[in-house]
């Protein structure tokens, strides 16, 4: 019986103890909506890398040296191509000392898309030994390209946003959404399904 009554009192105070979290989801759900407004009210201001066709987009916020970007980008493979969704990469350089110099190598190499691949494909393993992205970082970085890196992260910091990757899409009934982090496969096939 003790043990019975142990069992529903913890269950009653694990209720207890998230029941004021629950309340706040709303609040969350809404600010985060606010957020993803923002960001793609002024995405004409980001230099982004496009992946695929289509008109649908989603916009994908990296770092060249994030393990969890990297995690989403190999997770994104087995869409590219075989759906009309565009996934457009904005890099930023924020993680490490060498984030920055690789996203401007990205962006300044003669072919972007080929230089992220490089940089996804061989990631962990640079010839310099960094941790992180495969390309090796730019030596220098051309003017255009610095104040293309630096609009990204006023973008980035516009909205207060935190971690890498950030995803933002505008959903078919026109309002904005974002998901912080890698998605699951369901959450994966929900923002495929609902971005126009």
């Amino acid at each position: 019986m003790s043990h019975r009554l142990s069992v529903h009192r913890r269950k009653f105070l694990h209720v207890l103890a998230v029941a004021p979290l629950l309340g706040a989801l709303p609040v969350a759900l809404a600010q985060s909506a606010k957020q993803a407004e923002g960001v793609l009210s002024n995405i004409d201001k980001a230099t982004f890398i496009a992946e695929g066709t289509g008109k649908p987009a989603l916009y994908i916020f990296f770092d060249p040296n994030c393990p969890f970007c990297h995690a989403l980008y190999k997770k994104l493979r087995a869409f590219v191509g075989k759906t009309d969704v565009q996934f457009r990469w904005i890099p930023l350089g924020m993680l490490t000392p060498s984030s920055l110099p690789k996203a401007a190598a990205i962006l300044q190499a003669s072919d972007p898309l080929q230089a992220f691949y490089k940089n996804e494909d061989d990631y962990d393993f640079a010839a310099n030994g960094q941790p992180g992205g495969g390309i090796e970082p730019a030596q220098t970085l051309a003017p255009k390209v610095r104040a293309e890196l630096d609009a990204n992260l006023a973008l980035y910091n516009s909205q207060k946003l935190f971690g890498v990757p950030v995803v933002v899409w505008r959903k078919a009934d026109g309002r904005a959404d974002m998901l912080i982090g890698v998605p699951s496969d369901a959450q994966l096939q929900i923002m495929l399904k609902e971005v126009r």
